[in-house]
C-alpha cells in the first residue's frame, strides 16, 4: 500500500531551504513523488498516513566511518577486536540500536574481525534483521607492525592483494587499509607510515580492478602523501593534512572523511586510555591539530564527510564540531547526508530525498538549521520506508 507522510517542513538533504507543509509519497521502500501536501487531495482513500506534520524531516543520516563491535571509551580496542566473534556480533547489537536511534540510516563498517559486518549486511538485506544499510569492508588491510592490526595482518603487495581478494570474495564492498600510527595505540606515532607506496598501490590496484575503491586510515605525514598519489579515494581521520596535501586532494576530488568523536567526546578515547601517557599526549596533539585544520578544509570547499568511528549514535556530535570549526548548520547537515553518501558511494539510494531514492528519512521535533543541536530531537526513523522500532 502506498503511504503519504505528511511534514511540517521539509530538509531534502539537496541544499535547498527547508520547504514547508510538503508530501512525501512512498511505494514500497522508494519515494515515488515529493510535492505540497495539498497537491495529494485526490489520492485515494485508502492510501497509509504517516502524520509527522508537526516535524522537521530530513534524509536519515549517514555515518561515513565506523565499526560495529567497539567501543572506545571501554579502552584497549585492539584488545576489543580480536575478541571471539559471537561474544563481537553481540557487543555489536546495542551500538547499533544506539546508532540508529540518534538517527543514522546509512553506516559504514570499517573493518572487523572474521567479518561479521558482512554477516550482519546479509542478515540486513534478507530481511533477518530491520535495520540500516551498511557498506563493509570485512578485514582491514595493516602490516604487522601497525597501528589496527588484527588477526590477519597484510605485508607486502602480494598479501596485501591476497587478503583485499579474500575480503571482496566474501562481498566487502571496499578496501579498508591503515596507512598512518593511531592515537588509540601506545606504541605508534600518528605520523608514522606502516606501508610503503608500493603497497598502497597494490590494495588500490585491486581495489579498481573489483570496481571499487580504497579508504584508508590517515592522519597526516607521508602516509596521506602515499594515500594521495596512489589514489585512495577516500583519507580517514585526517587531523594533521597540510595545505599542500589538501590541494592535492581537492585536485585529485578525493574525500576527507572527519571523526572528531573519538578525538573530542568523553566516550572517545578519553573514556579510559587516558590512563596511558603517550596516548593523552597524542589525542592531545590531534586534537589542536584538527580544529586548526578542519577549520581550513571547510573552507577550502573540499569533499567532506564526517563518521563517529564507533562512538556510537554520536552524529549530531560530528555535525555540532563542524559547525564549532566553522561550518553552517546546512553545511553540517550536508557533510552527515547527502556528502556522506556521495563519499561512501551510495548517492545513487540515500543521502537525499528525492523521486526514485530509497526512503531513508527521520523525523525531528525542532530545526536543525536553527541550531545544528536540534538534529538530537529525532523522534522517528524510517529505514527503506519502514518506520524502525528494533533489530
Amino acid at each position: 500500500m502506498p503511504k503519504l507522510v505528511k511534514c511540517k517542513f521539509l530538509i531534502d538533504g539537496t541544499g535547498a531551504p527547508a520547504a514547508a507543509d510538503m508530501g512525501l509519497l512512498l511505494e514500497g521502500e522508494r519515494i515515488s513523488d515529493i510535492r505540497p501536501v495539498s497537491a495529494y487531495r485526490d489520492l485515494s482513500s485508502d492510501i497509509e498516513i504517516v502524520d509527522l506534520s508537526t516535524s522537521w524531516v530530513m534524509p536519515g543520516i549517514v555515518n561515513a566511518h565506523t565499526h560495529l563491535s567497539l567501543v572506545p571509551g571501554k579502552g584497549n580496542q585492539p584488545g576489543q577486536k580480536r575478541l571471539p566473534p559471537g561474544i563481537n556480533v553481540l557487543r555489536s547489537i546495542p551500538n547499533l540500536l544506539k546508532d540508529v536511534r540518534s538517527g543514522v540510516t546509512t553506516t559504514r563498517i570499517m573493518g572487523e574481525e572474521n567479518y561479521i559486518d558482512i554477516d550482519f549486511k546479509k542478515a540486513l538485506e534478507s530481511g533477518l534483521i530491520h535495520g540500516p544499510r551498511m557498506i563493509t569492508a570485512g578485514v582491514a588491510l595493516s602490516a604487522s607492525h601497525s597501528h589496527g592490526v588484527g588477526l590477519k595482518p597484510a605485508d607486502g603487495p602480494f598479501e596485501i592483494q591476497k587478503l583485499a581478494r579474500q575480503n571482496l570474495g566474501q562481498g566487502a564492498d571496499f578496501i579498508k587499509l591503515f596507512a598512518t600510527g593511531g592515537a588509540s595505540s601506545p606504541g605508534k606515532t600518528l605520523h608514522s607510515c606502516p606501508y610503503s607506496r608500493v603497497e598502497i598501490a597494490a590494495a588500490v590496484e585491486e581495489a579498481t580492478r573489483a570496481g571499487t575503491y580504497v579508504a584508508a586510515h590517515a592522519h597526516g605525514g607521508t602516509g596521506v602523501d602515499f594515500c594521495i598519489e596512489e589514489g585512495v579515494r577516500t583519507i580517514e581521520h585526517g587531523a594533521f593534512i597540510h595545505e599542500k596535501q589538501l590541494d592535492a586532494i581537492i585536485r585529485k576530488d578525493l574525500w576527507i572523511v572527519a571523526t572528531s568523536s573519538i578525538l573530542f567526546h568523553r566516550d572517545g578515547i578519553e573514556g579510559t586510555d587516558f590512563a596511558i601517557p603517550l596516548i593523552k599526549e597524542k589525542v592531545l596533539r590531534a586534537r589542536e591539530a584538527a580544529a586548526a585544520n578542519f577549520a581550513r578544509v571547510i573552507k577550502s570547499g573540499a569533499n567532506l564527510a564526517i563518521g563517529t568511528d564507533s562512538v556510537h549514535g554520536e552524529m549530531p556530535f560530528e555535525m555540532e564540531k563542524l559547525v564549532e570549526f566553522g561550518a553552517s548548520p546546512m553545511q553540517a547537515v550536508l557533510a552527515g547526508t547527502r556528502e556522506a553518501a556521495k563519499a561512501c558511494r551510495v548517492d545513487d539510494v540515500a543521502g537525499t530525498l528525492e523521486s526514485g531514492k530509497s526512503a531513508d528519512f527521520i523525523a525531528l521535533a525542532k530545526n536543525p538549521l536553527d541550531a545544528i543541536s536540534h538534529v538530537r530531537t529525532v523522534t522517528d526513523v524510517y529505514i527503506r520506508g519502514k518506520k524502525f522500532v528494533g533489530i
